[in-house]
C-alpha cells in the first residue's frame, strides 16, 4: 500500500524530486509513530550489540528508500521490480543459512516458488525486451536496491527478540536525517506542497506499520522466510491498481499472486 500511494504521489506531484520528498517526510512521520509506539510498548531490552545492527541498518533504509522510489520513477517497471525483488529475495535466502538460518524443507520450496512468483506478479503480462533488459540505469538501480533490500534483512535478522520496534524508531529516526543528504547527488528534495505534505503523510502513516512487523518479524522468524513474504509486496500493489486506477491485470499476474499464496502457506505449515 506504501508503495502504491507513493507512487501515486510521484503522478500528482509533478517536480523533479517529488518522490525524495514524499520519502524523507515518511520518515519523519514513521519516527513519530514508532517512537509513540515505543514509549507504549517499551522493549525488554536493547543491548550494545542491539544498537550496533540498528546503526548499521540505519545507513541502509537511508539509502535504499530514496533509491527505491527513484529506480521506480527512471527505470522501466518490467525490469526494475523483478530485479529488486528477486535479488532481495536470493541474498537473504542464499546467505542465512550461511550465518545459521537453515531453512526447513517447506520453507527451502517456498523460498524457491517465490522467484517465478514475483517474476509473473510484475511481469505486467510479458517479459521484458532484450534492449530494455539490458538497460544500464534500470538493471543497474534495481540490482543495487535489490542488494540493499536483502543486507537490510539479514541485519534486522541479527538484533535480539528483545528489542522490539527500538530498531523501527532509530531507522526512521535516522533516514530523516540522512536522506537528503544521501539523495542529493541523485537528486534533490522537491519543494514541499501541500500534495507533498499529503502523501508523506499518507505513506509515512502505511509505511510504520509494516515497518514495526517487519523488524519485530526478522527479530523472531527465519530471516530467508520473512523476505520472501516482503517480496510479494507488488501483489498487494498490483491489486490496488487493479481496483482503484481500474488497470488492466494479466491472467499471469494473477497466477504468480496464487502461487504466492502457496509459498505462504509453506512457510506457515514449517513455522
Amino acid at each position: 500500500m506504501g508503495d502504491f500511494f507513493g507512487g501515486v504521489g510521484g503522478r500528482r506531484v509533478d517536480h523533479p524530486g517529488a518522490v525524495v520528498s514524499i520519502a524523507w517526510l515518511a520518515s519523519w512521520v514513521g519516527a513519530a509513530v514508532a517512537g509513540a509506539f515505543v514509549l507504549v510498548f517499551p522493549p525488554a531490552a536493547f543491548n550494545r550489540g542491539d544498537f550496533y545492527w540498528t546503526l548499521v541498518a540505519v545507513v541502509l533504509v537511508a539509502t535504499v528508500r530514496p533509491l527505491l522510489y527513484l529506480s521506480m520513477e527512471r527505470g522501466p517497471m518490467a525490469v526494475v521490480a523483478p530485479v529488486f525483488s528477486l535479488v532481495s529475495l536470493v541474498i537473504p535466502a542464499v546467505i542465512g543459512p550461511l550465518t545459521g538460518e537453515s531453512l526447513s524443507g517447506a520453507e527451502l520450496v517456498g523460498v524457491v516458488l517465490t522467484i517465478p512468483a514475483v517474476l509473473l506478479i510484475v511481469s505486467e503480462g510479458g517479459l521484458p525486451t532484450d534492449r530494455a533488459l539490458w538497460s544500464r540505469s534500470a538493471l543497474g538501480m534495481g540490482c543495487l536496491v535489490g542488494v540493499l533490500l536483502g543486507l537490510q534483512s539479514l541485519i534486522f535478522g541479527q538484533i535480539s527478540s528483545d528489542a522490539g520496534a527500538m530498531p523501527a524508531f532509530v531507522t526512521q529516526l535516522g533516514a530523516a536525517v540522512f536522506i537528503p543528504l544521501i539523495a542529493r547527488p541523485l537528486q534533490p528534495l522537491a519543494p514541499l506542497s501541500s500534495d507533498v505534505k499529503r502523501f508523506g503523510l499518507l505513506v509515512g502513516l502505511i509505511d510504520i506499520g509494516a515497518v514495526i512487523a517487519f523488524v519485530i518479524a526478522f527479530q523472531r522468524g527465519n530471516v530467508a522466510v520473512v523476505a520472501a513474504m516482503l517480496g510479494f509486496a507488488p501483489a498487494t500493489t498490483m491489486t490496488l491498481a487493479w481496483r482503484i486506477y481500474h488497470e488492466a491485470v494479466r491472467r499471469w499476474q494473477w497466477v504468480g499472486a496464487s502461487m504466492g499464496a502457496v509459498a505462504i502457506i509453506l512457510f506457515s505449515t514449517a513455522a
